[in-house]
């Protein structure tokens, strides 16, 4: 199991270049990326982005870009004759106001077209192939981050699990009770209204008990609620990489089926049984929102 939450950064020299690439990921329903890579790298962007929707599918990805040349004067150009200009036209400027001080290279370089950077196609596709290496392994370092955390998550879910399989088999012991508890209060209600000398009707009171312990029959709910519990442990345990939205599916699932029993139920202990199913339900999806 994988979790959303994970971290790594990788700083590495390749070429002529010094890569750092830092991920940061955290939950999200859906994937949103984030990331920074400025300057005359900004064509790689969509490169990394269209990388990195193959190896995640979920949740807040923020990526971190830094590239740094170990020769960076093999892509500096400086425009003498532009630069000629600019200072004559300064000088003049300077002499006609009669100004104390005269242009210097500060002032030039605030220029941008005296002094570009500037990078070929090839150079930039020896770039991408360095950054490529360096992204790849900086997220095998965030899954194995999500994956650790992964674990730890699993363990978590399955102890809660355990406890609604708990309640279920309980569930099921009562809910086999209901229609001879339904009857014994029927039977004192009625012999509360009736005078001695009146009889009981034997088949009016079973046809009552059959209607009653009907409406209140839960066998349904508790037969899809083990149907989910054995789906929710075929998951975690499988190596599907794309687990978190169909437990949040099964999760609510699970929720609807206790509030049904609850709606349905007058017996205190099968009321308290769904009430605490709901609490543990809650409790496992807080923890699904961060599984991959």
């Amino acid at each position: 199991m994988r979790s959303m939450t994970g971290y790594g950064r990788i700083e590495k020299i390749i070429g002529n270049y010094n890569y750092t690439v830092e991920i940061k990921s955290l939950n999200g329903k859906y994937l949103n990326l984030k990331t920074s890579l400025a300057g005359i790298f900004s064509p790689l962007e969509l490169n990394v982005q269209n990388y990195l929707k193959k190896q995640f599918k979920r949740g807040n990805i923020n990526v971190f870009v830094d590239i740094r040349f170990l020769n960076p004067s093999d892509f500096v150009e400086i425009d003498m004759g532009l630069a000629k200009s600019y200072n004559e036209a300064l000088n003049k400027v300077a002499e006609e106001l009669n100004l104390p001080d005269k242009p210097n290279l500060d002032i030039l370089t605030k220029f941008r077209d005296v002094i570009k950077v500037k990078i070929n196609e090839k150079s930039l596709e020896e770039v991408w192939g360095g950054l490529k290496e360096v992204l790849g392994e900086t997220v095998e370092k965030v899954k194995e981050f999500q994956y650790s955390e992964g674990e730890n998550l699993k363990t978590v879910i399955t102890e809660y699990m355990n406890q609604v399989e708990d309640l279920v088999s309980k569930l099921e012991i009562d809910a086999g009770k209901i229609k001879d508890i339904y009857r014994e209060r029927l039977m004192n209600n009625i012999e509360q209204v009736l005078t001695s000398k009146e009889k009981i009707n034997e088949e009016r009171l079973e046809l009552e008990v059959v209607l009653t312990a009907e409406r209140a029959d839960i066998s349904e709910e508790i037969d899809r609620l083990k149907s989910h519990i054995k789906k929710v442990r075929t998951i975690i345990n499988s190596k599907d990489e794309v687990k978190g939205q169909n437990l949040d599916f099964l999760s609510q699932e699970m929720h609807r089926e206790f509030n049904t029993i609850a709606s349905k139920s007058k017996m205190t202990d099968i009321t308290n049984y769904s009430v605490e199913g709901r609490v543990l339900i809650n409790k496992i999806r807080e923890q699904v929102q961060n599984i991959h």
